[in-house]
């Protein structure tokens, strides 16, 4: 007695979760559940979850709450007493079903036989299989929107959330010539090395172009970061290859901004197709890197490397008074080479300039020269040992203010040219005129690159702060 008390007891318990529609209800027990089997508000299908349970699963791929849901459909009630009521067998009374009757249940057979096959093939994991009937899915939803939820118009795909997963069947429906539809998800494979699927209605083999753009403010050592790839559909769905940093890391935990279009490079057939159908973007600008000339955009905020919790809060605030102090820091040190390149720059073009005047070079403009040009050596060592460290990868992820250091590295190498070109002209005395033609230019370049330093200087003196107190580098 105390063993089917025990398995009473079970179906009595109530522990179960269940997914309905957009929202999960709980907890039931396994006599509530099979009584919503029976008003059509769960099936088979049904994403059911428990305590112990690692992820949420289809009901029929529980077997504990399978076999406790098969053994109540003999089962009319459980009595107060825990002991099981048995439906009746009228089958005495059943009267003669005429042909026409049997026909019709037969028909019915064969439909519901027809549906049930179709469910069962659109959850494998062949795409060849969901190829081949997704058109005639795709026919019988638009026809009869209630039985959506029987099919699955992708793939048996594991590392998808419910409701992405629903996000992604939804765009595959529907004509393109009334609405198109792009949708993206994130897989869950992996939260630090992620990839995305993506599905649309509009027709096979189109192409679409990704562009990543990472959120500074929310980079965990990272000041910024963007990519773009491209991910080519088969029948409406496509998935890209994984996203790294440049060094083959994995990508920095925080907040990302992605954005999908049409690429650029579709095939010629597709050209005029994509061409006749509306434009479907977002009102306002799109980012710098993505063409204005787009007209299917998607964009979507997505947060990557796992969850934002406490710990990514306290060490993004750790990194980010790391910032403030460097910022800083460096704007001190961008000034610095501001006013050493221009202090040498009037120096070089104030001596040269009184050579350039005189009509014959004396041994006083030779020893000017001279001491102009040790002080300018012993600076631009200095300057080149430094310089040489700054690759391009280096300003980008290093330093707040990278873009103003490529400008000192401009400014220093027009200056350079221009101290080489004016020592050439005193040392091998070469023709004047063809001279003033290239030092103009040099003169000029070196100017021109002193001024856009002092100019990005001064903007970012003025720049104000983000809300989170770290200094801006938009527009910088």
């Amino acid at each position: 007695m105390n063993g089917k008390n025990k398995k009473m007891n079970s179906e009595l318990q109530k522990k179960w979760f269940v997914y309905l529609s957009d929202h999960h209800e709980g907890p039931f027990n396994a006599v509530e559940l099979n009584q919503k089997q029976k008003n059509g508000s769960v099936n088979d299908q049904s994403y059911v979850w428990t305590e112990g349970m690692t992820d949420w699963k289809p009901l029929f791929e529980v077997n504990e709450l399978s076999h406790e849901l098969k053994k109540l459909e003999s089962v009319l009630i459980v009595s107060p007493a825990g002991e099981r009521v048995p439906l009746k067998d009228d089958s005495s009374q059943v009267k003669k079903i005429n042909p026409l009757t049997k026909f019709a249940i037969a028909v019915l057979v064969i439909i519901f036989a027809f549906f049930f096959t179709l469910a069962g093939l659109s959850r494998s994991s062949n795409e060849d299989i969901h190829a081949s009937i997704r058109p005639t899915l795709n026919q019988i939803i638009d026809r009869a929107p209630m039985l959506s939820p029987l099919f699955h118009l992708i793939p048996n795909i594991n590392d998808l959330k419910p409701e992405t997963r629903k996000e992604l069947e939804d765009s595959l429906s529907g004509s393109p010539d009334v609405n198109v539809k792009i949708s993206l998800a994130l897989s869950q494979t992996d939260p630090n090395r992620p990839s995305f699927y993506l599905a649309t209605n509009l027709p096979d083999r189109t192409k679409f172009d990704v562009y990543l753009i990472g959120n500074s403010d929310t980079l965990l050592n990272r000041l910024q970061y963007h990519s773009q790839l491209i991910i080519a559909t088969k029948r409406g769905i496509g998935k890209s290859e994984v996203l790294l940093s440049e060094d083959g890391q994995p990508l920095s935990k925080g907040e990302y901004q992605v954005w999908v279009t049409e690429s650029q490079d579709q095939e010629d057939t597709l050209k005029d197709t994509l061409a006749k159908l509306q434009p479907n973007r977002p009102a306002g600008n799109l980012p710098a890197l993505i063409p204005n000339s787009s007209k299917f955009v998607l964009t979507k905020t997505i947060f990557i490397g796992g969850a934002k919790d406490d710990n990514y809060l306290t060490r993004l605030k750790a990194f980010h008074e790391k910032i403030k102090q460097s910022s800083e820091k460096e704007l001190v040190e961008l000034r610095q080479y501001t006013d050493t390149l221009t202090l040498q720059y009037q120096t070089l073009t104030g001596e040269f300039d009184k050579i350039l005047k005189a009509k014959k070079l004396t041994d006083a403009h030779k020893n000017n020269w001279a001491n102009t040009t040790k002080q300018w050596i012993q600076i631009n060592t200095q300057l080149e040992q430094t310089i040489q460290t700054w690759s391009k990868e280096t300003l980008q992820n290093e330093f707040f203010y990278g873009v103003a250091y490529e400008l000192v590295k401009g400014a220093y190498d027009s200056i350079k040219n221009l101290f080489t070109i004016e020592n050439s002209f005193i040392e091998k005395q070469t023709d004047r005129a063809a001279f003033q033609i290239q030092h103009g230019k040099a003169m000029s370049e070196s100017k021109q690159t002193l001024d856009q330093l002092r100019a990005k200087i001064e903007l970012i003196l003025n720049a104000p702060k983000s809300p989170n107190g770290l200094p801006k580098r938009e527009g910088l």
